[in-house]
């Protein structure tokens, strides 16, 4: 999912408002549920919501993690005190769990056949992509950036004033 947003919300897709303006309104609101899932906010509440109801095996962002381990390091001593040698274990505790909640979607293995016609697809689509054109070039090509006076020219006639 997050390579998905990544990849739509990259600037050269971003900036082609009139083929957004095409796409169903169902496919939008579907897009923005999906933002909605993977917002940052609240340490990624609805993602990890979302997560807790998945049974293994699944491939879990992994940057959600990476962001609460760097937490924990960075926000955690490493020692409670440093003239007794007091080592902080609730800091390695709380790292412990995170890596143990990683580990419980690896825990089963994944039951998957093997399609040629799908490896195919995907080798192909990923060797067009590194011979793809620049996307921002491409992208320019789609949708040339307007003037002021053609893009008010083109607002006014989609909004049938003209």
């Amino acid at each position: 999912m997050a390579a998905l947003l990544a990849g739509l919300n990259a600037t050269p897709i971003r900036r082609l408002k009139r083929t957004w303006d095409v796409v169903p309104p169902r496919v939008t609101a579907q897009l923005d549920e999906v933002e909605k899932t993977l917002d940052s906010g609240r340490n990624f509440k609805g993602y990890r919501q979302l997560l807790a109801t998945i049974a293994p095996p699944c491939i879990p962002f992994l940057g959600v993690y990476l962001t609460t381990l760097t937490f924990i390091q960075d926000g955690n001593k490493d020692m409670l005190n440093k003239e007794n040698n007091m080592i902080n274990f609730g800091k390695r505790q709380k790292a412990a769990e995170v890596i143990r909640e990683i580990k419980t979607y690896q825990s089963r293995p994944y039951n998957l056949t093997e399609l040629p016609n799908v490896q195919d697809l995907i080798q192909n689509s990923l060797a067009r992509v590194e011979n793809s054109p620049d996307f921002w070039e491409l992208s320019m090509q789609l949708e040339p950036r307007e003037r002021e006076d053609e893009k008010m020219a083109r607002l006014l006639q989609e909004s049938g004033f003209l």
